[in-house]
């Protein structure tokens, strides 16, 4: 039987791609009203702007 519901909850990480499950993630940023949510709080850091973040690859471990 089909699950309309298979995927709620789902969201893409904006910064890896990751696909996390908003509901369960601790790494969460409100920017005007629109919440992101991140897979680990480095993907926080590179998307909000921390300066020591900002030159690291997305490959290589962005995720730790």
């Amino acid at each position: 039987m089909f699950n309309l519901f298979k995927n709620e909850g789902k969201v893409k990480d904006p910064v890896c791609g990751m696909k996390i499950d908003k509901n369960k993630t601790q790494f969460s940023f409100v920017d005007k009203g629109e919440t992101f949510y991140f897979c680990s709080q480095n993907c926080k850091d590179i998307f909000v702007g921390d300066n020591k973040k900002q030159g690291q690859e997305k490959k290589g471990g962005c995720c730790s």
